[in-house]
């Protein structure tokens, strides 16, 4: 594959960029890069990424991703669409609420292959999530490809398009969410006696350990909360209280919330 081009390279762009390096399958020779602000241009630049101009970045990449604010996309998409050979290149797309429909329009053309992506923060750590949905021009060998490139990254789900804000809701804002929770056991821990420190890491080892159980074993969400819970045990006092608390309920009704603006912004 040849290069991998970035337009924008944010927190979303630099995570993506920074798990392919993870895998060892890339260097960063593979990848060149676009930014606004000299200042970013002169960060990259030191630690070692080639930095050209948006023109650039289209003609010497084959995949090049579209990580720019959504409000900037047309000026960008603007200053590319009549370069040649576009219908060459594939163009990944993880502006929020962007549709593809609106995306074939900013180019104006119909032989352009143009990929809706929401990936989240963990891809920089290869446990990500990358909800994907292809445009019209996509044979399935190139489809396949563009799964290879991704897979190392996390975990690839081919979704309708109408299901890329629920995507978002769960798995784009979840790391958010699960760090909220992670922050509450550990200052539960420390209302337990421990340190702020030593509370997050035994939080952190025991979400991570529950993890790894689940899925080693494919276990449902209930069928390991019963094999921990006993007759009138500690773990079923705190579930008692978790359940009149309405915990559930509350972070359905969270993801929810972060749905409806996801999908205000399309």
């Amino acid at each position: 594959m040849g290069k991998i081009g970035f337009i924008g390279f944010g927190n979303m762009g630099r995570a993506i960029a920074e798990g392919f390096l993870k895998t060892g399958n890339f260097s960063k020779e593979d990848f060149i890069v676009s930014v606004n602000s000299a200042e970013s241009k002169e960060k990259l630049q030191r630690e070692g990424f080639k930095v050209a101009s948006t023109d650039e970045v289209v003609k010497e990449s084959e995949v090049i991703f579209l990580a720019v604010k959504p409000k900037d996309l047309p000026t960008v998409v603007s200053q590319i669409k009549e370069l040649p050979l576009l219908e060459k290149k594939v163009f990944i797309s993880i502006c929020a609420g962007v549709e593809l429909k609106k995306l074939q329009q900013l180019f104006g053309k119909e032989n352009i292959k143009l990929v809706r992506a929401m990936p989240n923060i963990n891809v920089k750590v290869g446990k990500g999530v990358w909800a994907l949905t292809f445009g019209e021009n996509f044979s399935t060998k190139d489809i396949e490809k563009i799964k290879k490139l991704l897979a190392p990254t996390g975990l690839i789900l081919e979704v309708e398009e109408s299901l890329i804000d629920s995507v978002t809701a769960l798995a784009g804002s979840g790391p958010a969410f699960v760090a909220e929770i992670l922050d509450a056991f550990a200052q539960g821990g420390v209302k337990l006696g421990f340190k702020y420190e030593t509370a997050l890491k035994i939080a952190v080892s025991t979400f991570l350990g529950t993890i790894s159980l689940m899925e080693e074993e494919d276990l449902h969400p209930a069928i390991l909360r019963d094999r921990v819970t006993s007759p009138s045990g500690t773990t079923i006092y705190g579930l008692s209280k978790l359940n009149k608390e309405g915990m559930k309920g509350t972070i359905v009704e969270v993801l929810e919330e972060a749905y409806k603006r996801a999908k205000g912004l399309s």
